[in-house]
């Protein structure tokens, strides 16, 4: 049985409107000021071949040094789920906490295996 399209003129189910609203607000919050504090003190000028890299960032997990692309500023309590208007407030909370140390920066390989391992929780 499929979900129930109750959303957006019936065209979304509860589930896709509030991954939509958790993308938003992760979007709109992404170069929030502790978030790119965390991520410059993570970082070390680049000594390689490459003259265009300017700077590389430390995995917080790992301890390998990648490029900017190739990381992620994760956060050290996680966010948690987003599924009723009643989640808002917390959700919020802990998007944009006002600590640096409360983010660290990741690869993307260690950060998809932490997220993971939190959804499995």
């Amino acid at each position: 049985m499929r979900a129930a399209k109750t959303r957006n003129a019936e065209t979304l189910t509860e589930a896709a409107y509030w991954g939509k609203v958790r993308s938003v607000l992760r979007g709109g919050f992404r170069y929030w000021k502790p978030i790119m504090n965390a991520l410059n003190a993570s970082s070390r000028a680049y000594k390689g071949e490459n003259k265009r890299q300017k700077k590389e960032y430390q995995c917080a997990i790992c301890g390998g040094w990648f490029m900017r692309k190739n990381v992620e500023v994760d956060h050290i309590i996680p966010c948690g789920s987003l599924k009723c208007a009643a989640d808002i407030a917390p959700f919020l909370e802990r998007l944009t906490a006002e600590d640096p140390k409360s983010f660290q920066t990741a690869c993307k390989s260690c950060h998809l295996l932490k997220s993971n391992s939190e959804r499995k929780k």
